[in-house]
């Protein structure tokens, strides 16, 4: 095979919302209500542009926030099912599995996310934030991936160095600004559903039709 490490994004390319694009919108208004969660959201967007409020302090206020609120594993959990997996995805991850490729989830999201509309997947690498629930389903803390806005690539090096893979060999599928600096890293960067000419200009291939399927058609 050409390729011997398929990874992607989650919100927008393996995952798409109910009622929101992305889980972080989802769980601030489920947790936080429609009004607050919004503007809270809005408000530490904002900071993290400007500058003044770090991807981990951006993590730390939300969990932070949520703690306060007595957010449990549930809240979470039903969060996640207000997602889906997007169209074609589930086949995708287990043809690419068939064939023997090795995969990964490099995302800004949470692992619950995963961990709930993929409970038996084959992905090897899953580079996202976590968080550790008590015995009553509380938050008892978090931790934050290092792997996102604009180091996304540096998770495809390292999967790359322990497993002996050149970085010509790796397949990223993302749709997201965050996802530019590691579409043009790897091997063969697909923007699936791009948000942006920005995304589309990064990759190799554009994917324009909502199946994730179509990526079949260049590996």
């Amino acid at each position: 095979m050409k390729y011997k490490l398929v990874c992607f994004d989650l919100d927008g390319t393996l995952v798409e919302g109910i009622d929101h694009p992305q889980y972080w919108n989802t769980l601030h208004r489920h947790i936080q209500g429609e009004k607050k969660g919004a503007a809270f959201e809005e408000e530490c967007i904002a900071r993290f542009k400007a500058g003044t409020l770090s991807y981990k302090e951006w993590l730390d206020e939300d969990m932070g926030d949520f703690q306060r609120l007595g957010a449990t594993k549930k809240d979470f959990e039903d969060a996640a099912k207000r997602h889906r997996p997007m169209n074609g995805a589930e086949k995708t991850i287990a043809e690419l599995h068939k064939r023997g490729y090795k995969l990964g989830v490099i995302s800004g999201a949470l692992k619950i996310l995963v961990d709930t509309l993929f409970p038996n997947y084959p992905f090897e690498d899953v580079f996202v934030n976590e968080i550790d629930f008590d015995e009553k389903g509380l938050i008892a803390g978090w931790k934050d991936t290092v792997y996102d806005q604009g180091s996304k690539y540096k998770a495809l090096h390292a999967i790359c160095e322990r497993e002996g893979i050149s970085i010509s060999e790796t397949v990223f599928v993302g749709n997201g600004e965050n996802d530019i600096d590691i579409l043009k890293e790897a091997g063969l960067g697909i923007a699936f559903l791009p948000e942006s000419e920005k995304v589309s200009a990064a990759a190799d291939v554009v994917v324009t039709e909502p199946d994730v399927r179509k990526i079949l058609d260049f590996l």
